[in-house]
Parts: C-alpha cells; structure tokens; sequence
C-alpha cells in the first residue's frame, strides 16, 4: 500500500506542478507588452502627452488692443475686463482708447497686469485695489479704498500723463 499512495501523492504532485507551470506562464503571457494590430490605432505613449502649463498670458489680448486700445498682459483671472454695461467693481476712465475700462472681480485676491495710457480715475465697489503706474519713467502706487472714486495719474497729485501697468486687490 505505500508503494500506491506514493504514486497517488507523485501522480497529485505532478498535476500541481504541471498546473503551477501553466499559471507562470499565463502570467508571462499577461505582462507582456502589447503588440500592435493591423489597423488598429495604439493609445499614446505618456511621452506623447502634451504639456499643459499655464502661462498667465490674458486670452484675447491682441483683441482687445485693437478694438478698445488697452493692452492686457498677465493675470490670476481674480481680475477681468468685462463691458461696462456689465456689472463691474472696478472703472478705470482714461482719455486713450474707450474712456472707460471695467474690470469685475471673482474672488478675494486678484491681480492684471495691462498697458492703459493716460488713465486719470479709478472707481472701487467693494474692494480695496492697488494701482500701480508709470509716469515720465517713474512708478508710483496709488492704493483706493473700496466704495471710493480715486484721482489717479494727470488728475492726481501726480499730475502727469500716465499708463496705469497693474490692478491688484489689497485685501
């Protein structure tokens, strides 16, 4: 009898092993890489990915330019140009372009970078913004209170012309 349950024991064994073998090598199968079929497109690569970076750049500006004469650089989007016909919280009026430029604000913080030439007033609503300006080669910062009309540039103590280069809410 114990020369028959070897055998049984041999003969189960050998079944594991076999189907040990078959289990490794459906798992080799598995992870190989895939093969390309005819006429069937293959997924990109990760290397083929494109890279998305935001860059800040304000979209439209070259629009803009053209058809209001402010020239809108880089911003967080706490900042807009909108039509003053729109709700707005900030009018910057200047003797350049459309007289009157309105910016709405979405958030707490904010903050555009532009070129607007010969600004001379700026009206808040319900933020403090921050005007910074060029005046014969030389910065200065104006700071509005909000709910305020401020004088700024050639009706300001300033009282030269002036390109009004950054809005930024102060609080």
């Amino acid at each position: 009898m114990t020369p028959l349950r070897n055998r049984g024991v041999m003969r189960f064994g050998g079944l594991i092993a076999a189907a040990v073998c078959a289990a490794l090598g459906t798992l080799a199968v598995a992870q190989a890489a895939p093969q390309d079929t005819p006429g069937q497109a293959r997924p990109p690569a990760v290397t083929d990915m494109p890279v998305a970076v935001e860059d800040f750049v304000h979209p439209g500006a070259d629009a803009h330019l053209a058809e209001r004469g402010i020239t809108l650089q880089r911003g967080d989007g706490g900042i807009t140009l909108t039509d003053c016909k729109n709700d707005h919280d900030i009018q910057i009026e200047s003797f350049a372009g459309a007289n009157y430029f309105c910016f709405s604000v979405t958030g707490k913080q904010g903050y555009l970078a532009m070129e607007l030439p010969d600004v001379f007033a700026m009206w808040t609503k319900d933020h403090p913004v921050r005007a910074k300006l060029t005046a014969e080669g030389e910065t200065h910062f104006v700071d509005a209170a909000k709910n305020k009309y401020t004088p700024i540039g050639e009706n300001s103590d300033l009282g030269k012309p002036s390109v009004l280069l950054e809005l930024r809410l102060t609080s």
